[in-house]
């Protein structure tokens, strides 16, 4: 008869307890792990809007253009793609089209829509944020040693993968 492996021992927000088990006492703190994750984009996104250009892009910026880069051409695809309010992408799209990096168009086939397309200069401005970006990474993470900055590097990889396979909204 096949075994089955236990289920991971929950976060938790308590303080370990060590009549629960060696399991506690090794999860992680769900609050402060999820902070350090915000922490992290919000840091990141300090560091790109810290950059000596005027209208330096926001990691949000950079996200509406990567995935119009990728084909999601509807702003409400873009939304759902990157878990942000409508009303936000609407605002970001709005920035990026009076920038020059975005063209929005009128969908052919539903006159109600309006398509998403990256200009020449959008191309560039998407290409030197995401060099910021890892510029900015790398920076941040250089005090982790190899084996840290490979197991961060490894998990947040599983946890893209896992939110890839969440439902959206």
């Amino acid at each position: 008869m096949p075994t089955s492996t236990p289920p991971p021992a929950p976060l938790t927000l308590d303080a370990p307890d060590a009549s629960r088990g060696a399991e506690t006492l090794d999860a992680p703190d769900a609050l402060h792990s999820a902070g350090t994750i915000v922490l992290l984009a919000r840091t990141l996104d300090q560091q790109l809007r810290q950059s000596a250009e005027t209208d330096a892009p926001t990691f949000a910026d950079l996200s509406v253009l990567r995935q119009i880069e990728r084909g999601v051409d509807l702003p409400s695809q873009v939304a759902r793609a990157l878990r942000l309010d409508p009303a936000r992408v609407t605002h970001v799209t709005d920035r990026l089209v009076a920038q020059g990096y975005i063209e929005r168009t009128v969908d052919e086939a539903d006159r109600r829509r309006w398509r998403l397309r990256l200009t020449t200069s959008g191309c560039a401005r998407l290409k030197a944020g995401q060099n910021h970006l890892v510029a900015s990474m790398d920076h941040l993470l250089a005090g982790l040693s190899d084996d840290e900055r490979a197991g961060f590097l490894r998990g947040l990889e599983g946890v893209r993968r896992v939110l890839d396979g969440l439902a959206t909204p």
